[in-house]
């Protein structure tokens, strides 16, 4: 398996390397969040091992752009000074999959490496979609479908379907989703995420007798849930699915 420690300090690079590299993996370093980027453009990799404070490009927008380019491959490990709570959260809400704060202890290290990359192996015939209820999402054409019709989306609002898909059923601060579709938190004023998350909502029909439910949860954010659809409760009850009239 290859791993990739992004890591400005020489010494800090060298004691992850001392870690991994005997666990029979290969290792390949670099010093900046650019240079990574560059690296992962032209090289497979399973693992990156990365600081958040990095020169250049920070871990966070080599994650965000890891996750918009890549996918859920490689596996991304945050090895970082940064310990509070509200980074850690912030990190794995935006698609890291493990957070460790320096100075870390080898055994445990090793433990979550390994860990990490058994999981990556598990997953390799992983194939590039997302299937919830109807609904039909593929990461390498960019497209989703609802029943095998395609349903036209920008690239942004295709973004951040892809998002939402990926963490469904999770309560996403706006902070977390502006984050990780935008790849910046966007001003608390602006109504860019309310707009897009209103064209998603209405282009997918994310409503119950799709299965799905989009929910602005008030002062925190917003969660997509699956539901029994309409189709699926007439299945269960024994009645037809064909509509009764009413008057109102």
């Amino acid at each position: 398996m290859r791993v990739l420690i992004v890591e400005d300090d020489p010494v800090h690079a060298k004691a992850v390397v001392r870690v991994v590299g005997p666990l029979g993996h290969d290792t390949i370093e670099v010093g900046d969040g650019e240079e990574a980027v560059r690296l992962l453009k032209s090289q497979p990799v399973d693992l990156v091992v990365m600081d958040w404070l990095l020169p250049r490009m920070s871990g966070f927008e080599v994650l965000y752009w890891i996750r918009r380019n890549l996918g859920d491959a490689p596996a991304v490990l945050f090895l970082t000074n940064k310990v509070l709570d509200d980074d850690i959260v912030l990190a794995l809400d935006a698609g890291a999959d493990d957070y460790l704060v320096k100075p870390f202890r080898v055994g445990e290290l090793t433990a979550r490496v390994n860990a990490l990359l058994r999981r990556v192996t598990h997953d390799l015939d992983w194939t590039d979609r997302i299937r919830v209820g109807d609904y039909t999402l593929n990461t390498l054409s960019r497209t989703v479908s609802l029943r095998d019709e395609r349903i036209d989306l920008t690239p942004k609002e295709f973004d951040l379907t892809v998002f939402f898909f990926s963490n469904l059923g999770k309560l996403l601060s706006r902070k977390v989703v502006s984050i990780s579709t935008w790849g910046r938190e966007l001003d608390p004023a602006s109504r860019t995420l309310d707009t897009h998350i209103y064209r998603v909502r209405q282009k997918l029909v994310l409503a119950p007798e799709n299965g799905l439910r989009l929910s602005a949860v008030y002062t925190h954010g917003y969660r997509l849930d699956e539901v029994p659809s309409r189709s699926s409760r007439n299945a269960v009850s024994g009645r037809s699915d064909t509509p009764e009239l009413t008057c109102e």
